[in-house]
This record gives structure tokens, sequence and C-alpha cells, in this order.
């Protein structure tokens, strides 16, 4: 009878442990987006030169439901950074530069395939569905000191663009309710041109660290 009901207490832990794999929970994370736009063609003129820079910094704060063992699903809102290109020119009579700058936010949905690797610790796949928004910027300025002539000019133009995008990760538990996670994500770009010319890579690679919490 003892060993009845000591299998009997076992068998429950085990369907708790399982049912405590089900359930919402809450996540944000911190990310680095490597998405950097091409230089501008300077066309090898004596004086122009270009620079770019990486995206940067990006933050997400979403939210899932977790329904058994190896399936989620999370919506989230994500700031991937302000990726930015510019050319300048520098001469004894005139400078000058121009430059643009894309800014990218999204609204996200995620299915997650999950594998629990021991108690503690899953490996996660996942494919998102991203409406991305970008806000593009341009500005210009040109100044001939010896003339005392300056003048600049700036525009800007916002799009929305429905965008895929996969991604790998883990998810280690510190205790019953928080776990750390990491990842690293894919999403497709459009093709950005300035004069018909390609100022942007094709996609986002970006690393994420961050926080679960399972209520």
């Amino acid at each position: 009878m003892k060993k009845i009901i000591a299998a009997s207490v076992l068998s429950l832990a085990a369907l708790s442990a399982h049912a405590a794999e089900q359930g919402a929970y809450v996540f944000g994370n911190l990310g680095y987006n490597f998405a950097k736009p091409k230089k501008l063609d300077t066309h090898g003129i004596e004086g122009l030169s270009s620079s770019h820079s990486a995206a940067g910094g990006s933050w997400e704060l979403g939210g899932g439901y977790r329904f058994n063992d190896h399936f989620a699903l999370e919506a989230s809102y994500a700031d991937f950074g302000k990726a930015k290109t510019s050319v300048a020119a520098r001469t004894d009579d005139a400078n000058g530069n121009a430059g643009v700058a894309l800014e990218t936010t999204a609204l996200r949905l995620a299915a997650v395939g999950i594998l629990p690797v021991t108690s503690e610790l899953d490996l996660f796949g996942k494919v998102t569905l991203n409406q991305m928004y970008f806000n593009a910027s341009a500005n210009a300025s040109v100044s001939i000191p010896k003339l005392g002539f300056e003048t600049a000019g700036s525009a800007s133009e916002k799009q929305s663009r429905l965008r895929p995008g996969i991604g790998l990760g883990a998810a280690y538990k510190i205790n019953k309710q928080l776990s750390l996670r990491g990842e690293y994500e894919y999403v497709s770009l459009p093709n950005w041109a300035v004069n018909g010319q390609s100022v942007m890579q094709t996609g986002m690679h970006v690393l994420k660290a961050g926080v679960n919490y399972s209520f």
C-alpha cells in the first residue's frame, strides 16, 4: 500500500512539473543590430569620403503563451535602432555633406518551437512575422566660406512593410518563474535605394539577451 501511495505522489509531482510548462509569460530583450547600410559610392572623386554605421542598440518587450513542452506563441514590439550612411566633401573652397538614416521598429508575431534539454535548459527556434515601420531621413548641406554662402535641406519618408524572420536561442530557468534567454535573429529587409543605388543590406542580424517572467 505504501508503495502505491509513493508511486501516486511521484506521478502527481511529475504531472505538476509538466503543467508548470504551460501558461502565460512576459519578456524583455536588449540587443545589438548589426544591419549596416552600404557606403555611398564616391566614384573615386578626390575630396569625397563616405562612412556608415550599424543600427546598433535594440530592445524588445512582449508576451507569450506556452501551450506545452514544445510550442509557444509570442507577440512583441521591437525597436531595431537607426542605421546611417553619409558622404562628405572637403576642399579648399567648399564643404558639404549628405546623409541618410533609417530607423526601424516593428510589431511582431512569433511561433516558437521548443526542445527541452534538461529541467532548467530549453533550446528554441522561431519563425516571425514582422510588421516593420521604417522612418527614413536624408539631409544635405553645402557651404562656401569665402563667399559667405551656406545652404541646407532635409527630407523624410515613412513606410511600412510585412517581412518574415527566423531565430534560434536558449533559455535557462533561474527558478519556477524567472529565466534568462539569449537568441540570434535574422529579419528580411526590403531593398532600399537612393538614385538607383542600393543603400541597405537585405536583412538584419540581431543578437539579443533578456529575461522571461512566467505567471
